[in-house]
């Protein structure tokens, strides 16, 4: 049985951080996401990956430094809320869920519409769908039992000592 903050940092965490380090590493520093972080040490810690990462990068296909980052990060955000509401009523669950969908599938689908800025690339759509059906069929149909420790409940104890009087 795992614990909880293992599935955490292997379902959410890791992807997302791989997302990230593909992305910083594979991506044009030029790009407006990094322009919002120029004049910082975390930009020059991007173009120090970038730099050495360079040679390797041309040894990837393009959908490896374009696609990949955004089905990793899809797959986190399903599970997340995968498995913080798993104990919880259906319909946070349910709403949450659709929620993590929309929104992950959603920017692919308003670059298509001219909504949402940016241009509109059928392997991202594609990569971000497999990345949905991989998590829910992780969670479905391989879920691993999860040990949980006792959620923080409110009760008059939870604030100190009770008030007689």
């Amino acid at each position: 049985m795992f614990s909880i903050k293992r599935v955490y940092i292997t379902r959410v965490f890791l992807p997302v951080l791989l997302g990230g380090i593909i992305y910083c590493s594979l991506r044009d520093p030029n790009i407006a996401i990094f322009r919002l972080i120029d004049n910082s040490a975390l930009y020059g810690c991007i173009l120090f990956l970038h730099r050495i990462s360079m040679p390797v990068g041309r040894l990837f296909p393009p959908w490896f430094a374009y696609s990949l980052p955004d089905a990793l990060w899809c797959y986190a955000c399903i599970s997340l809320s995968l498995i913080y509401w798993r104990e919880g009523p259906l319909l946070f669950k349910a709403f949450w869920l659709s929620a993590a969908i929309i929104f992950s599938l959603g920017f692919e689908a308003g670059q298509l519409l001219n909504i949402v800025p940016g241009t509109f690339c059928a392997y991202d759509l594609l990569f971000s769908i497999s990345a949905v059906v991989l998590a829910l069929s992780t969670d479905v149909f391989y879920g691993v039992p999860i040990k949980l420790a006792p959620r923080n409940t409110l009760t008059s104890s939870s604030f100190g000592p009770p008030i007689s009087g």
